[in-house]
C-alpha cells in the first residue's frame, strides 16, 4: 500500500497500536486529496528549476489523472492498477508519445510524495511505457512552399487589423522557415532580443532552458525591418499591443488562419524545412545543431533521413542496363 499511514486509519479504532500514531497534520496528510497536493507539487517544480510552460503543463496531465480517478480520490487511490487502467483508457484517443509524457508526469508525482513522506511506494515501478516510433522529419515540399508564399502575399483592401495580422504571421513564419525557431520561442522571442544591424538573433530559455544566437537571413530581415517602429515594444510576433502571445494562440495560425487559405501544413514543418535545406546544401551538422537548439547530436541525424537527394545520387550509381 502507499504508506504506514494509511494502513493505520483503515484499521477500526480498537485495534489501532497504542504509542503509534501518527501525527495529527501527517493524518490529516494521508486523507487529503490529490488535489490538495498539487500546490505542494508544483511549489517543488519550481524549486527544482522548471520552466513555466513545462510546469504547466505537467499539472494539466496530472489533472487530467485526477480527473479520470474521481474529484474525492487520495494517495491510496493511486495504485499500480488504476495507473494502468488511466494507461489503457487515455491509449484510445493519444497517440503512444502523448501517453508516455502524461506517464512520466504521474512518476514524477509519486516520486515527490515519496521524497516528502506522504508514500512509501512508487505504483509506476512496474508500468511498461508504450512503444514509441519516431517518424521521419517531413519538410515542406517546393509545390508546398510555393503555396506558403502565395498564401503570404499581401491582400488589397484590408482593414488595418487584418492587415496586421498578415505581417505579425509572416514574421512568426518566416522565424520558424529561416531561422528554425519553434514555436513556442517565436512566441517568446521579444524585439529587445533581436539585433537588425547585427542580423542576429538570441533565443533566450530554449528547449532545456538553454540560449542560442541565431544569424538572421536575407529575407527574414527583409521582413523584421518592415515592422511599423511603434510595434517594435515587446514581442515579436505578439498581438497588436505588443503582449506576448501563448504558443497555442498563435499556433491559430496553421489551425486556421492558413487553412482558410487553402494551405495545411505545421508549425514544426517549417523548422524540418530549415533543417533539411541546409542539410540538403552541405550545411555542418554541428552548426544546425547548434541552430536547431539540439542537446544531442543523435537528435540532428534524424534529418539525414530525409536527405533524399543524397539518396538519389548513391541510387545512380546503379546500372542502366545489366
Amino acid at each position: 500500500m502507499c504508506q504506514p499511514i494509511v494502513a493505520w486509519l483503515a484499521l477500526p479504532t480498537g485495534m489501532r497500536p497504542l504509542g503509534l500514531e501518527p501525527r495529527k497534520e501527517d493524518q490529516a496528510m494521508a486523507s487529503a486529496t490529490l488535489e490538495v497536493l498539487l500546490p505542494a507539487y508544483r511549489s517543488a517544480l519550481v524549486a527544482r528549476g522548471h520552466r513555466p510552460r513545462g510546469i504547466d503543463r505537467y499539472l494539466d496531465q496530472l489533472r487530467a489523472f485526477t480527473t479520470y480517478l474521481g474529484p474525492d480520490a487520495t494517495m491510496e487511490q493511486l495504485t499500480t492498477a488504476a495507473i494502468t487502467a488511466y494507461q489503457e483508457d487515455f491509449a484510445r484517443r493519444s497517440s503512444p508519445g502523448t501517453v508516455g509524457k502524461g506517464l512520466t508526469v504521474i512518476r514524477s508525482f509519486c516520486r515527490w510524495a515519496i521524497r516528502v513522506g506522504h508514500r512509501t511506494d512508487d505504483p509506476t515501478l512496474t508500468i511498461e511505457w508504450p512503444r514509441r516510433t519516431k517518424p521521419a522529419p517531413r519538410a515542406l515540399k517546393k509545390s508546398e512552399l510555393r503555396r506558403l508564399f502565395g498564401a503570404l502575399s499581401s491582400y488589397s483592401q484590408l482593414s488595418p487589423l487584418h492587415e496586421f495580422m498578415l505581417h505579425r504571421n509572416r514574421r512568426a513564419i518566416f522565424l520558424m522557415l529561416f531561422a528554425g525557431l519553434r514555436i513556442s520561442e517565436v512566441a517568446a522571442l521579444r524585439w529587445r532580443d533581436v539585433d537588425l544591424e547585427g542580423a542576429s538573433l538570441m533565443v533566450r530559455q530554449g528547449k532545456g532552458g538553454k540560449d542560442r544566437y541565431v544569424p538572421i537571413h536575407p529575407i527574414l530581415l527583409r521582413e523584421l525591418q518592415a515592422a511599423p517602429s511603434h510595434y517594435r515594444s515587446f514581442a515579436v510576433a505578439g498581438g497588436k499591443d505588443g503582449h506576448q502571445l501563448s504558443p497555442k494562440s498563435l499556433a491559430h495560425i496553421f489551425e486556421i488562419w492558413l487553412p482558410k487559405r487553402g494551405l495545411r501544413i505545421s508549425a514544426h514543418q517549417l523548422r524540418h524545412t530549415f533543417a533539411t535545406e541546409l542539410l540538403k546544401h552541405k550545411g555542418d551538422l554541428r552548426h544546425i545543431q547548434e541552430l536547431l537548439g539540439h542537446e544531442s547530436l543523435e537528435t540532428t541525424q534524424g534529418y539525414l533521413a530525409v536527405d533524399i537527394e543524397g539518396l538519389r545520387s548513391v541510387v545512380a550509381l546503379l546500372p542502366h542496363e545489366w
